[in-house]
């Protein structure tokens, strides 16, 4: 029987007697209705003896507002794809956002990074409201990181405006464009005869309305080479699955 899986922000050691925070008491108690004596694994997505993994617990106490557990063996597992992949997601509703961050990370991205572009939706959002939007869409990470058997943190860094994607450098950096002269599959042809190596990949994708010809110019000016996926027009949600589904089947560990 597959044990639940959670995420938890804080030091794991063997032994060690932790008192869960509030939403994993609620979801374990509430939804999951699990007692004492069940047991679930936690990580934290920080090395434990040099190594990635996650930690066997058992439930000492479930109450109303307290769950208490006590941690067991540490059981090394680390399932990391081979290809760095960093996706800049141009920010869409919050439906396409959240979807698009929790397939991406189920299909082994590494690091994600918002994008305010010209026709983001959310450009004139406040301070405030970044920094919960910030913090829930990590929250859709971490979750897919419980959900996919991952024990390395996703890191959802803070959004950025287009000319900041510069700040970020790749073996190869993909722009995905609908009216591209070159397929990714060309693309991989070109590289595979050069003999080039690609342990790093950057991918950029606009929202809903797509990029701006301005935004497009400034992307392919910083080394971002404009691909199309395929005949057919992609939403963007659909985009960021299908150029990482590609790139971890070209460079990955998908097969």
């Amino acid at each position: 029987m597959r044990l639940s899986r959670f995420f938890i922000d804080c030091e794991l050691q063997p032994g060690q007697l932790l008192t869960l925070p509030p939403p994993l008491v609620n979801y374990i108690a509430n939804v999951l209705r699990l007692r004492q004596g069940d047991s679930v694994h936690l990580f934290n997505g920080q090395p434990y003896n040099g190594s990635f993994g996650e930690f066997f617990a058992q439930i000492q106490e479930v109450e109303k507002r307290k769950v208490s557990v006590q941690l067991g063996q540490f059981i090394a597992r680390d399932i990391e794809s081979p290809l760095n992949t960093h996706l800049f997601q141009g920010i869409s509703r919050s439906e396409r956002m959240d979807f698009a961050i929790q397939k991406s990370v189920e299909l082994g991205c590494i690091q994600i990074t918002p994008v305010f572009t010209e026709r983001s939706n959310s450009r004139k959002l406040k301070a405030k409201q970044l920094e919960k939007k910030q913090q829930h869409w990590q929250s859709v990470a971490d979750s897919a990181c419980e959900q996919s058997g991952r024990t390395r943190r996703v890191l959802i860094h803070p959004s950025v405006k287009p000319h900041e994607i510069a700040n970020f450098t790749a073996d190869l950096q993909l722009l995905l464009v609908p009216d591209a002269t070159q397929s990714l599959a060309d693309l991989h042809n070109q590289l595979k005869q050069k003999g080039q190596d690609i342990k790093s990949v950057n991918i950029f994708i606009g929202p809903e309305g797509g990029l701006s010809p301005e935004e497009v110019d400034y992307a392919c000016s910083r080394g971002y080479q404009g691909v199309r996926l395929g005949p057919r027009i992609l939403r963007t949600e659909t985009a960021a699955l299908t150029a990482l589904s590609a790139v971890q089947l070209l460079w990955g560990d998908l097969s």
